[in-house]
Order: C-alpha cells, then sequence, then structure tokens
C-alpha cells in the first residue's frame, strides 16, 4: 500500500478488488462509460464508541479507466472533492448546531492536461483509492443528545466544454457525475 500526505488528509491507495455498494455513471462519447461508486465506513472509533476517522473508497466499477484527481476532503474544489452531509435527528427539543468549514487560496495550476498525466490517478476496472479524514471535524454536531446520519458525497471535477473535448481528444475518460455513498449513523447522547 502507498500512502501521500495531503495536508491533513492522509491519502492511501491501494490497487485490488472488493465489494461494490453504490454507483452512478455518467457516459462519455465513444470512450465507455465511467462508473464509479464511493464507500465510507468508520476507520477508527473515540474510547465512547463515536466515529473518530472515515474511510472514504472510490472505486472504478465500470469497463474503461478512469482519471481522477486527488480529491479535497471536506472541501469544495474545481477538481473534485468527498464531503459528508449529514442529518441530526434529535432526541428532545433542538440544540445549538456547530458547523465547519475550509478555506483555500488561489493558486496557479499546471493546464488541465498535464495535471491529469502527471498528478491524477489511473484507475483500471475493478482498482481502487482510499483517502481517511477526521470524523470529528467532518460531522456537524449539536450540544444535546441525537442520532446523526450522514453519507459522503463525491463531487467530481468541474470541467468546461473546451476542457472536455481536449480530455475527449486525448482519449482520458473522467466521471463528470456526483457519487454518493450510503449512510451511516451514530447517536450522541
Amino acid at each position: 500500500m502507498n500512502r501521500l500526505a495531503f495536508g491533513s488528509v492522509l491519502v492511501a491507495f491501494s490497487l485490488g478488488g472488493g465489494r461494490a455498494v453504490a454507483a452512478q455513471q455518467a457516459v462519455l462519447p465513444s470512450h465507455g462509460t465511467a462508473r464509479i461508486e464511493l464507500t465510507l465506513d468508520v476507520a477508527t472509533t473515540t474510547e465512547d464508541g463515536l466515529p473518530a476517522a472515515l474511510r472514504f473508497t472510490l472505486r472504478n466499477i465500470g469497463d474503461v479507466p478512469v482519471e481522477i484527481p486527488p480529491p479535497a476532503i471536506d472541501c469544495i474544489v474545481s477538481d473534485g472533492s468527498i464531503r459528508i452531509k449529514a442529518v441530526i435527528h434529535f432526541d428532545g427539543p433542538e440544540g445549538v448546531r456547530r458547523g465547519h468549514g475550509c478555506g483555500g487560496g488561489v493558486s496557479h495550476e499546471p493546464s488541465l492536461l498535464v495535471r491529469i498525466r502527471t498528478e491524477w490517478f489511473h484507475l483500471r476496472p475493478g482498482e481502487y483509492l482510499t483517502f481517511m479524514g477526521d470524523a470529528r471535524n467532518m460531522i456537524d454536531r449539536s450540544d444535546k443528545p441525537a442520532t446523526y446520519e450522514y453519507w459522503a458525497v463525491y463531487e467530481p471535477p468541474k470541467l468546461t466544454a473546451k476542457e472536455l473535448g481536449i480530455v475527449a481528444q486525448n482519449g482520458f475518460v473522467i466521471p463528470s457525475e456526483p457519487v454518493e455513498s450510503d449512510s451511516l449513523q451514530f447517536h450522541m447522547p
């Protein structure tokens, strides 16, 4: 297993198989079908049994290789991201909700083709990437007892029509539709 560090997010990627849970697809003309799935599970828990770290797995379940940029974890960026969405079900009266967010600066990036060739991951059918995130910072919380239902959403890169043409001309297949994981839940007294 290889590991890369992006800020405070650990990226571990393995090339292998596994079970499929949920998938969405995007069709790009003459290059096959880009189909990926996103799974979410609890990697570690606190002493109280609450989620501490979350594991996100992006798997190519299609029949053609796809290109995936390293997603921003819990931030929205144009090159793709994985975010947590949550619904809080209070046991009684609603409490105060605490949110979270992220910030970033503007950078001068290489061209799209250079980024695809040098920074993005090439996933053959069946291959996957695994990313970790800190659940204690990613899931909005409240000060009252509640059940938290949460799931992950992968937002693919946002490409312009011109960029889509360049991608297709160069034979790359890039997922274009968001994908959601199944939901998980925990109760916080």
